[in-house]
Protein backbone atom coordinates (compact mmCIF):
# COMPACT_ATOMS: atom_id res chain seq x y z
CA UNK A 1 0.00 0.00 0.00
CA UNK A 2 2.02 2.94 -1.26
CA UNK A 3 0.58 6.44 -0.96
CA UNK A 4 -0.72 7.92 -4.19
CA UNK A 5 1.90 10.69 -4.33
CA UNK A 6 4.79 8.30 -3.75
CA UNK A 7 6.52 5.90 -6.11
CA UNK A 8 4.75 2.72 -7.17
CA UNK A 9 5.22 -0.56 -5.31
CA UNK A 10 7.02 -2.01 -8.34
CA UNK A 11 9.47 0.88 -8.50
CA UNK A 12 9.99 0.81 -4.74
CA UNK A 13 10.72 -2.92 -4.88
CA UNK A 14 13.18 -2.44 -7.76
CA UNK A 15 15.04 0.25 -5.83
CA UNK A 16 14.96 -1.84 -2.66
CA UNK A 17 16.39 -4.92 -4.43
CA UNK A 18 19.18 -2.81 -5.90
CA UNK A 19 20.27 -1.81 -2.38
CA UNK A 20 18.69 1.65 -2.21
CA UNK A 21 18.70 2.50 1.52
CA UNK A 22 16.07 5.22 1.09
CA UNK A 23 13.70 2.64 -0.39
CA UNK A 24 14.37 0.38 2.58
CA UNK A 25 13.73 3.29 4.96
CA UNK A 26 10.39 3.95 3.24
CA UNK A 27 9.45 0.27 3.56
CA UNK A 28 10.58 0.19 7.20
CA UNK A 29 8.41 3.19 8.12
CA UNK A 30 5.44 1.77 6.21
CA UNK A 31 5.53 -1.74 7.66
CA UNK A 32 6.87 -1.14 11.16
CA UNK A 33 3.70 0.07 12.99
CA UNK A 34 1.43 -2.63 11.57
CA UNK A 35 3.93 -5.43 12.13
CA UNK A 36 4.43 -4.33 15.73
CA UNK A 37 0.68 -4.51 16.27
CA UNK A 38 0.60 -7.93 14.59
CA UNK A 39 3.49 -9.22 16.72
CA UNK A 40 1.92 -7.95 19.93
CA UNK A 41 -1.05 -10.24 19.32
CA UNK A 42 1.38 -13.08 20.07
CA UNK A 43 3.87 -11.69 22.56
CA UNK A 44 2.72 -9.88 25.68
CA UNK A 45 5.36 -7.16 25.86
CA UNK A 46 5.51 -4.37 23.26
CA UNK A 47 9.27 -4.13 23.62
CA UNK A 48 9.63 -7.77 22.58
CA UNK A 49 7.31 -7.16 19.61
CA UNK A 50 9.46 -4.22 18.52
CA UNK A 51 12.67 -6.27 18.77
CA UNK A 52 11.14 -9.07 16.70
CA UNK A 53 9.90 -6.70 14.00
CA UNK A 54 13.23 -4.86 13.81
CA UNK A 55 15.00 -8.20 13.40
CA UNK A 56 12.58 -9.33 10.67
CA UNK A 57 12.97 -6.06 8.77
CA UNK A 58 16.76 -6.42 9.01
CA UNK A 59 16.43 -9.93 7.58
CA UNK A 60 14.27 -8.48 4.81
CA UNK A 61 17.12 -6.15 3.91
CA UNK A 62 19.61 -9.03 3.93
CA UNK A 63 17.35 -11.07 1.62
CA UNK A 64 16.22 -8.15 -0.55
CA UNK A 65 17.22 -9.86 -3.82
CA UNK A 66 14.96 -12.86 -3.09
CA UNK A 67 11.65 -11.09 -3.69
CA UNK A 68 10.09 -10.96 -7.15
CA UNK A 69 6.96 -9.01 -6.25
CA UNK A 70 5.43 -6.99 -3.43
CA UNK A 71 2.96 -9.68 -2.24
CA UNK A 72 5.80 -12.18 -1.73
CA UNK A 73 7.69 -9.56 0.29
CA UNK A 74 4.66 -8.84 2.49
CA UNK A 75 4.03 -12.56 2.90
CA UNK A 76 7.60 -13.02 4.09
CA UNK A 77 7.17 -10.24 6.66
CA UNK A 78 3.96 -11.59 8.17
CA UNK A 79 4.99 -15.26 8.17
CA UNK A 80 8.44 -14.50 9.55
CA UNK A 81 7.02 -12.22 12.24
CA UNK A 82 4.46 -14.82 13.27
CA UNK A 83 7.07 -17.60 13.41
CA UNK A 84 9.52 -15.43 15.36
CA UNK A 85 6.77 -14.58 17.85
CA UNK A 86 5.88 -18.24 18.30
CA UNK A 87 9.57 -19.06 18.78
CA UNK A 88 9.78 -16.32 21.42
CA UNK A 89 6.69 -17.65 23.17
CA UNK A 90 8.06 -21.18 23.04
CA UNK A 91 11.31 -20.01 24.59
CA UNK A 92 9.45 -18.21 27.36
CA UNK A 93 7.26 -21.27 27.86
CA UNK A 94 10.28 -23.46 28.42
CA UNK A 95 11.84 -20.94 30.77
CA UNK A 96 8.71 -20.51 32.83
CA UNK A 97 7.45 -24.10 32.49
CA UNK A 98 3.93 -23.02 31.59
CA UNK A 99 3.12 -25.49 28.83
CA UNK A 100 -0.63 -25.64 29.35
CA UNK A 101 -1.13 -21.89 29.49
CA UNK A 102 0.95 -21.37 26.35
CA UNK A 103 -0.96 -23.92 24.30
CA UNK A 104 -4.30 -22.50 25.41
CA UNK A 105 -3.21 -18.97 24.53
CA UNK A 106 -1.80 -20.03 21.17
CA UNK A 107 -5.00 -21.90 20.24
CA UNK A 108 -7.00 -18.77 20.91
CA UNK A 109 -4.74 -16.61 18.76
CA UNK A 110 -4.51 -18.80 15.66
CA UNK A 111 -8.05 -18.23 14.29
CA UNK A 112 -7.51 -14.46 14.40
CA UNK A 113 -4.34 -14.33 12.29
CA UNK A 114 -6.13 -13.10 9.16
CA UNK A 115 -8.08 -10.52 11.16
CA UNK A 116 -4.86 -9.24 12.73
CA UNK A 117 -3.19 -8.96 9.33
CA UNK A 118 -6.10 -6.87 8.02
CA UNK A 119 -5.89 -4.61 11.07
CA UNK A 120 -2.14 -4.26 10.64
CA UNK A 121 -2.65 -3.31 6.99
CA UNK A 122 -5.07 -0.56 8.03
CA UNK A 123 -2.53 0.79 10.53
CA UNK A 124 0.03 0.94 7.72
CA UNK A 125 -2.49 2.77 5.53
CA UNK A 126 -3.04 5.33 8.31
CA UNK A 127 0.73 5.75 8.80
CA UNK A 128 1.24 6.38 5.08
CA UNK A 129 -1.68 8.81 4.98
CA UNK A 130 -0.15 10.80 7.84
CA UNK A 131 3.07 11.07 5.83
CA UNK A 132 1.13 12.85 3.06
CA UNK A 133 0.11 15.76 5.31
CA UNK A 134 1.90 19.15 5.09
CA UNK A 135 4.98 19.21 7.32
CA UNK A 136 3.70 21.16 10.33
CA UNK A 137 0.31 19.48 10.18
CA UNK A 138 1.99 16.05 9.92
CA UNK A 139 4.17 16.70 12.99
CA UNK A 140 1.18 17.79 15.04
CA UNK A 141 -1.00 14.87 13.96
CA UNK A 142 1.75 12.36 14.69
CA UNK A 143 2.39 13.83 18.13
CA UNK A 144 -1.33 13.58 18.83
CA UNK A 145 -1.99 10.16 17.23
CA UNK A 146 1.26 8.30 17.88
CA UNK A 147 2.35 9.88 21.18
CA UNK A 148 -1.10 10.72 22.57
CA UNK A 149 -0.06 14.27 23.47
CA UNK A 150 -2.72 16.87 24.26
CA UNK A 151 -3.09 20.11 22.32
CA UNK A 152 -1.48 22.00 25.21
CA UNK A 153 1.50 19.62 25.34
CA UNK A 154 2.03 19.86 21.58
CA UNK A 155 1.76 23.66 21.74
CA UNK A 156 4.46 23.76 24.42
CA UNK A 157 6.74 21.38 22.51
CA UNK A 158 6.39 23.30 19.23
CA UNK A 159 6.17 26.77 20.82
CA UNK A 160 2.83 27.48 19.16
CA UNK A 161 -0.55 28.52 20.51
CA UNK A 162 -3.13 25.90 21.43
CA UNK A 163 -5.52 27.41 18.88
CA UNK A 164 -2.92 26.92 16.14
CA UNK A 165 -2.51 23.30 17.18
CA UNK A 166 -6.28 22.74 17.16
CA UNK A 167 -6.60 24.37 13.73
CA UNK A 168 -3.83 22.17 12.34
CA UNK A 169 -5.40 19.06 13.85
CA UNK A 170 -8.76 19.96 12.29
CA UNK A 171 -7.00 20.51 8.97
CA UNK A 172 -5.21 17.18 9.26
CA UNK A 173 -8.41 15.30 10.05
CA UNK A 174 -10.15 16.93 7.07
CA UNK A 175 -7.32 15.86 4.75
CA UNK A 176 -7.22 12.33 6.15
CA UNK A 177 -10.99 12.03 5.62
CA UNK A 178 -10.32 12.51 1.90
CA UNK A 179 -7.26 10.23 1.73
CA UNK A 180 -8.46 7.25 3.78
CA UNK A 181 -11.36 4.98 2.96
CA UNK A 182 -14.32 5.40 5.38
CA UNK A 183 -13.51 2.31 7.48
CA UNK A 184 -9.85 3.28 7.90
CA UNK A 185 -10.78 6.86 8.75
CA UNK A 186 -13.27 5.68 11.38
CA UNK A 187 -10.61 3.45 12.94
CA UNK A 188 -8.18 6.38 12.94
CA UNK A 189 -10.66 8.52 14.89
CA UNK A 190 -11.29 5.68 17.36
CA UNK A 191 -7.57 5.16 17.95
CA UNK A 192 -6.96 8.90 18.26
CA UNK A 193 -9.69 9.11 20.88
CA UNK A 194 -8.36 6.05 22.75
CA UNK A 195 -4.83 7.48 22.90
CA UNK A 196 -6.11 10.57 24.66
CA UNK A 197 -8.33 8.60 27.04
CA UNK A 198 -5.30 6.67 28.25
CA UNK A 199 -3.68 9.86 29.54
Amino acid sequence: MIASNQISEAELLTRFKSGDEQAFDQMFRAFYPGLCFFAQKYVSHYGIAEEIVQDILFKLWQRRTDFHNYPSLKGFLYISTKNACLDSIDQQRRQLNRENNWYLENDKLEPHVEENIIYAEVLMEISQALDQLPEQCRRIMKMSYEQGLSGKEIAQAMQLTVSTINNQKARGIAILRKILNPNSFTLFLVLLNQHHKIQ
